[in-house]
């Protein structure tokens, strides 16, 4: 059995080329990258010549905090269950960067755990408990918050005053938040997709939902039977506390004994033309 590697991606090709290059021919590599972003032919068919990639599309225009974003990995998801080879699945980005060695990485496919984070809603770790996300219409799929969030704030900011919310059926289930970035064994990621192609509905209604991405997984798992297979430590290395150029913050070689010490399986995020991490981590990788 292999291990699937699904990776979103907006910029910097040569560092997911980079990325890709770390994993051997026990993993398959499927990638998706954002419709707005420039990606000629020839770049794409230099990806695809590599010999652990199975697919590359742009699919999706994937705007910060729109549902695209979670429409592009229930793609991926889709692509690398038709083989049947791929017995465990990895959520990561462009950005991402492995920290454990491709050995030890064969350990998760053993063991059969599904590692993602989840906590009930509404709660504490999220602005409003998190629920504005879902009872309010956020129009990210038609503004670029990244340039400007002015027309979406203040139509946040007007339902919020005329008290409206949106409604949440009971069929829905409990709503559960966490982290986008999930380890999940081919059953779980399976039921997702089936759930997910049984009850169009359900995904129609996360439509508007601000990060839909760090609800969709959650939600669909935690109300199933494989919520008691979860392990709510996703494998992911982040520092959400420097705010380092960003949140969560770029990691750079300073975070080197602090990321080896996590036992994680993924360092997020680094960006190669900034500091000497990649190298280090690709050292310590082989060692």
């Amino acid at each position: 059995m292999k291990q699937a590697i699904l990776i979103t991606a907006y910029k910097d090709f040569p560092q997911l080329k980079r990325l890709v290059q770390e994993f051997d021919d026990e993993f398959n590599i499927y990638i998706h990258i954002d419709k707005k972003s420039s990606l000629d032919e020839a770049l794409k068919d230099d990806f695809l010549q590599m010999s652990n990639v199975r697919y590359v599309s742009q699919d999706y225009k994937v705007n910060w905090g729109g549902v695209n974003h979670l429409k592009a990995y229930l793609k991926l998801c889709e692509v690398a269950l038709t083989s049947a080879e791929n017995g465990f699945f990895h959520l990561i980005t462009g950005q991402d960067f492995p920290i454990q060695s491709n050995k030890d990485f064969r350990k998760y496919l053993e063991n059969g755990q599904n590692h993602l984070s989840a906590f009930t809603m509404p709660n504490k770790a999220w602005t409003h408990g998190g629920m504005d996300r879902i009872e309010l219409f956020n129009f990210y799929d038609f503004f670029n918050a990244k340039k400007t969030n002015k027309w979406i704030y203040l139509t946040q900011r007007l339902q919020l005053r005329l008290k409206f919310k949106r409604f949440i059926k009971k069929s829905m289930g409990q709503l559960y938040g966490g982290n986008t970035y999930w380890s999940l064994t081919r059953a779980a990621v399976q039921y997702v997709i089936t759930h997910t192609q049984e009850n169009p509905k359900f995904l129609k209604r996360f439509n508007f939902t601000f990060c839909a991405e760090e609800m969709y997984f959650q939600t669909v798992l935690m109300n199933s039977s494989f919520k008691e297979s979860i392990n709510h430590d996703d494998l992911r290395y982040m520092d959400w506390a420097t705010g380092r150029g960003g949140n969560p913050a770029f990691l750079d070689e300073t975070d080197f004994e602090s990321i080896i010490n996590s036992k994680k399986l993924f360092a997020r995020k680094l960006s190669q033309d900034r500091n000497a991490l990649f190298e280090i981590l690709s050292k310590y990788r082989q060692e």
